[in-house]
């Protein structure tokens, strides 16, 4: 069986895939949007408090294999900086937060994949998947001046041995919900297989400090992928990528209070207007493997920006699209008067100026 090393990587370099996807594309404005060159696989991005500093993952690899990192990012003057792995750790890397039998502070090998940012008692606290050396999520403490952010470690907790996480979001007292994909290791023709039949691969899972792990009644399904969660931490709101829905959760009961059909919806924000920011999807797992393993600046694989109704889940088109200069996007942000795109490929984010929502 093939191993699922190439689900959502691109460290295979594949010549004739890179052909029919797409390769040396310039990194120059066109179709409405300026790409910003010079990362590394931009798959999850949060907002800081401060309404102009983006934290972006720079994704590392679902097995662990691959070194990722977080970037502070001002869209405003396109600068960028490497705020973990930093080469000169800030002090105060104690544990507060947690598991206590978390080993300590993530390694060289750390590979994040999805972030959440929380605020609790005037605190901003970065979640984050790791992949390296340990499947984790991992708290960072913000630091921000308003000159420069720092990451301080605060903790750590350990996944279950067969989860495989894919996003987090938290309430401000510490606890954290996960999208639990699929079995760790499961190999990419099995979950060809799984995506053909739509079978529940994985779920939500919850981790409190007094109770450890635990599964969410009601969040069962296919490929559970991006997750938020309400202002009031009553809803959560899952989007199911082999399912092709989205489903709003309430957490005291398990039932769902809604659920919509959306071709293979990826990652969440927050809308400005308090609307849910989804990417999708809209071709099949096969060609999303051939552009992790293609190598490319991007790839031409079609998607669509929805901004949905939390309350109804009804939603409306944000953006399309399926050319360069940014194609495969996992997520889209707003920050202000810009909207900003991310992908599990390639070198770059792409920023649309001046937008708002329809």
């Amino acid at each position: 069986m093939r191993p699922i090393i190439g689900f959502f990587l691109c460290a295979v370099a594949a010549p004739l895939a890179a052909q029919s996807i797409g390769a040396d594309i310039a990194c120059t404005p066109a179709a409405g949007i300026v790409p910003a060159c010079g990362f590394e696989r931009p798959e999850d991005l949060a907002l800081l408090g401060d309404g102009r500093t983006v934290i972006v993952s720079e994704y590392g690899a679902l097995n662990g294999a691959r070194r990722g990192r977080l970037s502070a990012y001002l869209p405003h003057d396109d600068t960028r900086s490497v705020v973990y792995p930093s080469a000169t750790p800030p002090v105060g890397m104690k544990t507060t937060w947690g598991d206590p039998a978390c080993p300590g502070a993530p390694a060289e090998e750390f590979s994040p994949h999805g972030i959440y940012l929380s605020v609790a008692n005037g605190v901003e606290r970065l979640y984050v998947v790791n992949h390296g050396g340990r499947e984790a999520i991992e708290a960072f403490d913000v630091e921000n001046n308003g000159a420069d952010v720092r990451l301080i470690w605060r903790g750590c907790v350990i996944a279950p041995a067969t989860a495989w996480f894919n996003d987090v979001a938290a309430t401000p007292d510490g606890t954290i919900f996960a999208t639990h994909m699929v079995a760790r290791g499961t190999a990419e023709d099995r979950l060809l297989a799984q995506e053909a039949s739509r079978e529940a691969t994985g779920a939500v899972l919850e981790w409190r400090a007094s109770a450890g792990w635990r599964e969410v009644p009601g969040t069962a399904g296919g490929l559970p992928n991006g997750i938020e969660i309400s202002p009031d931490g009553a809803i959560l709101y899952v989007n199911y990528y082999f399912g092709d829905a989205v489903a709003a959760v309430d957490l005291a009961s398990g039932r769902r209070l809604w659920q919509i059909d959306m071709a293979a919806p990826d990652n969440s924000t927050w809308s400005a207007d308090g609307r849910l920011l989804i990417a999708s999807h809209s071709v099949d797992l096969d060609a999303i493997i051939a552009c992790g393993k293609a190598g490319t600046p991007t790839c031409h694989i079609p998607y669509v920006i929805h901004a949905l109704d939390a309350a109804s889940g009804n939603s409306a088109t944000v953006l399309r699209g399926d050319a360069p200069p940014l194609g495969a996007v996992t997520v889209a942000l707003q920050a202000g008067t810009r909207l900003l795109l991310g992908s599990y490929v390639g070198d770059r984010l792409g920023r649309v100026e001046g937008f708002s929502l329809p």
